[in-house]
């Protein structure tokens, strides 16, 4: 991804056609998916052509990106421009009904949070014994683990790694081997997202601090 000034579809248009089409979102989170990694991100500017997010962190090059609302839906990018904490992408399959963005009820599921899927081998403490379990996708409240033997249904756990900051959460569902567990203490957005990031070895992560990740001034 070109580090320019380089602008989306929406931003080529004369001053009026933009009034016209473009959106402004201020703070609604979706993730970009390129390579099977996941990174999230911020919506703040969205047309026909295209779009431009908020990052947390640098994205890494590549020409195949895709864009996943809360909600489920996927759209197709092609990468433009990143710079100053900020991206441009194209639609590949323009003209978007930008209102499919902007409407968060709309979408084939219900709206939830945003979950970046993993594969992070964590110790969960239950009732005084650890076990070690996968962790497979997480989100601000919550995270879904892979788990065998069981735990207990409402089980209070402890969730600890080098690479994760300490969780104390409770096992709200389990079918077979798969847990979902709520947190005590949530991630705030930027947290997550860089937190995430140094686990998928971002560019530009190797110096932050995971277990107390910060967002970039």
């Amino acid at each position: 991804m070109a580090a320019s000034g380089e602008s989306t579809g929406a931003d080529a248009a004369t001053p009026e056609q933009r009034a016209a089409q473009r959106y402004t979102l201020l703070l609604r989170a979706a993730k970009l998916i390129a390579a099977d990694r996941e990174y999230l991100c911020i919506l703040r500017d969205v047309s026909a052509t295209g779009l431009k997010v908020r990052l947390f962190h640098p994205l890494p090059d590549s020409a195949d990106w895709q864009l996943e609302l809360g909600q489920g839906e996927q759209f197709a990018l092609d990468p433009v421009w990143q710079a100053d904490g900020h991206a441009g992408f194209r639609f590949r399959d323009a003209p978007v009904d930008p209102h499919r963005l902007v409407d968060e009820e709309a979408g084939p599921f219900p709206r939830r949070h945003i979950r970046l899927h993993l594969e992070l081998p964590v110790m969960v403490w239950a009732d005084g014994a650890a076990q070690a379990v996968t962790l497979c996708d997480l989100s601000q409240l919550g995270a879904l683990v892979r788990a065998d033997p069981p735990l207990a249904l409402r089980q209070p756990v402890r969730i600890e790694s080098p690479d994760f900051p300490l969780r104390h959460a409770r096992v709200r569902w389990r079918r077979g081997v798969n847990h979902g567990l709520v947190f005590q203490e949530a991630f705030r957005l930027d947290e997550l997202a860089l937190l995430v990031a140094g686990l998928q070895g971002a560019p530009g992560m190797s110096g932050i601090d995971r277990s107390r990740p910060r967002v970039n001034q």
